[in-house]
This record gives structure tokens, C-alpha cells and sequence, in this order.
């Protein structure tokens, strides 16, 4: 399975008793349900949600990691441009 962030392999990585408190203390600090780290967790490459860049941050803190060490993607310079181009066809849409 292509995971979009490796956040099950390093919290797997720990030992058992770390791995739980270190998962109770992520939720608190995300201020968000268990379901929705475990969506977190389990997003997938091709899946078009991403994680909050701020809530990306307090899971790297936790981990011990940079935000960027927990990404299994890359990405590519032709999308930021695509998405930059989506935004400014949109508000020029919006003002006219």
C-alpha cells in the first residue's frame, strides 16, 4: 500500500507502551478525534486530501521528525503551477 505520509510506520516503530501514549498525546495536541488521525494515517497517494500543514507539524514534533520526513510523495512542479492558475481563473471569475 502506497501511504501519502509515513506516520503508521514510525509511530510502529516504537515500543507498544511509548506507541499508544505517543498516539493519545498526537490526538490532544491535533485537538481532533481519534477517527481523524486514523484518516490521517491512512491517506493514500493517489487521495486528494492532505493534512493540515500545522497539524503535519505537531505530528513531526511528536515523532521526533521533520514534516517533510513523513511524506512518501514528491511534488511536482507542473501541479503547484496548475493549482496557482485554478486559483487566479477562480477569483477573476468571482470579480467579474
Amino acid at each position: 500500500m502506497n501511504y501519502k505520509y509515513c506516520i503508521k510506520e514510525k509511530l510502529e516503530k516504537l515500543p507498544v507502551a511509548k506507541y499508544k501514549v505517543t498516539k493519545l498525546e498526537i490526538i490532544k495536541a491535533l485537538q481532533k478525534t481519534g477517527r481523524t488521525f486514523n484518516r490521517y494515517c491512512n491517506l493514500m497517494v493517489q487521495d486528494h486530501s492532505d493534512i493540515p500543514t500545522q497539524d503535519l507539524d505537531i505530528i513531526a514534533s511528536y515523532l521526533e521528525c521533520s514534516a517533510d520526513e513523513l511524506k512518501n510523495y514528491k511534488v511536482q512542479r507542473s501541479t503547484i503551477l496548475h493549482k496557482i492558475v485554478r486559483k487566479s481563473s477562480k477569483k477573476s471569475f468571482l470579480e467579474d
